[in-house]
């Protein structure tokens, strides 16, 4: 069997944090990989397609990044619909990564059947990711963003 390379499985896993996928299954002739997310723990399956033997590998997030991600807290669609990040294409982002947020003030829109539904943070803090592009879809339950409660 082929191995397949850390650089390349890494990549994969990013592509999941990044587009908030919970799995994956990559195919070929020799060999499959499953990733499947618990939380930000992926749990990684590779398999030889003709042997059922599976050799799993969990990977960690250290202690740092666990600690510092508990402090931020997410923004979570409450509807399916189109994130934009600006009142119109010409204008400003209502919010960028870094700034300062007031409980209560408006941080985006989704749109949903034509509808603008404005979307407005329920704590005071810092911006510290956008999760989603301007003008992509966002489905119901995901992170929209992440803001440093003050």
């Amino acid at each position: 069997m082929r191995e397949i390379e850390t650089d390349f499985i890494e990549k994969v896993i990013n592509i999941m944090k990044d587009n908030e996928l919970t799995e994956v299954t990559l195919e070929d002739d020799e060999r499959s990989l499953y990733l499947r997310t618990s939380g930000f723990t992926p749990v990684i399956n590779i398999s030889e397609k003709s042997n059922t033997n599976i050799e799993e590998i969990v990977l960690t997030d250290d202690e740092k990044t666990i600690e510092e991600k508990s402090k931020l807290v997410p923004v979570i669609s409450n509807m399916i619909g189109l994130f934009f990040s600006k009142p119109s294409p010409i204008e400003n982002p209502f919010v960028q990564v870094g700034d300062r947020v007031k409980k209560g003030q408006q941080i985006c829109i989704i749109e949903t059947i034509k509808l603008m539904n404005k979307v407005v943070s329920e704590v005071s803090g810092t911006v510290k990711e956008i999760c989603i592009e301007d003008g992509k879809p966002v489905e119901y339950g995901q992170v929209i963003m992440y803001i440093e409660q003050d």
